[in-house]
């Protein structure tokens, strides 16, 4: 497996001469995008197809919640998957490793924030712990601040089009990572959304990437600081629609504290 990242934008050089505190470890600014891009899985389903033996179904949001590793995906996603053989491809490629279970709510047709699903990836990582590092520690929301204050939002994940399956022919499958640099946009009238823009329209239509993470890097005491921001619902060439973390943060409460 070949993997390819692609960058729209860069925050490598606003950052480039600070520390970022990442859940209170300081990451060099040259190397924070790279650090927080990582979290944005491709979502793949083994198939019992012997020449396509699996499919990429978009993006995904790692996370970890109260000690387990979570894969945060939309329910528009995978609405026609077999969700008992989606997983995370491993390092090498060469095997899929899937949840331990799947929760999700009853989607609503009047508001995006019920777009949300979970894949329970607790038990797979304590077998495989390197798989452990590509879930981002979800402990706290970001705090609002003026917009003065957000030096970036950076969204990642992998556009449909932007993927080379080409198992068939010689084994190989290119997974591209696409990082897009946005700013905030508007507040649509559903609270529970953040709209953000592009810094530069993308040059494609961003299809796949719904499920991929946000990131909010932002002010703090004059020091820059990341949270997770939410979860892409929509997206277009110049703006996306996110699912804000404080109603990620009611959803995980919700399904695992019972």
């Amino acid at each position: 497996m070949n993997h390819r990242g692609q960058t729209q934008g860069t925050i490598l050089g606003r950052f480039s001469d600070l520390g970022v505190d990442v859940n209170g470890l300081i990451i060099p600014g040259r190397l924070v995008e790279g650090v927080l891009a990582r979290h944005a899985i491709n979502l793949v389903v083994n198939t019992d197809d012997e020449e396509f033996k699996i499919y990429l179904a978009g993006s995904a949001s790692a996370i970890r919640y109260k000690g387990r590793e979570i894969l945060l995906v939309t329910q528009h996603q995978i609405k026609k998957i077999d969700a008992s053989q989606a997983g995370i491809l491993t390092k090498s490629g060469s095997h899929v490793i899937t949840s331990g279970g799947l929760r999700g709510y009853n989607a609503r047709s009047d508001t995006d924030a019920y777009d949300v699903a979970a894949f329970d990836f607790t038990a797979p990582c304590k077998d495989r712990p390197e798989l452990s590092q590509l879930f981002f520690n979800f402990t706290t929301i970001p705090p609002d601040v003026g917009n003065i204050d957000i030096l970036a939002i950076l969204l990642s994940g992998y556009p449909s089009s932007e993927q080379l399956y080409e198992i068939h022919e010689n084994n190989h499958l290119g997974l591209a990572r696409r990082n897009v640099v946005c700013h905030p946009h508007s507040q649509p009238t559903d609270e529970s959304l953040l709209v953000v823009q592009a810094e530069r329209p993308l040059d494609k239509h961003p299809d796949g990437m719904s499920g991929g993470p946000a990131f909010v890097i932002q002010l703090e005491g004059g020091r820059p600081r990341a949270y997770f921001a939410g979860m892409i619902v929509r997206g277009g060439k110049e703006t996306f629609r996110i699912i804000k973390s404080g109603v990620l943060f009611s959803f995980l409460e919700s399904i695992y504290s019972r």
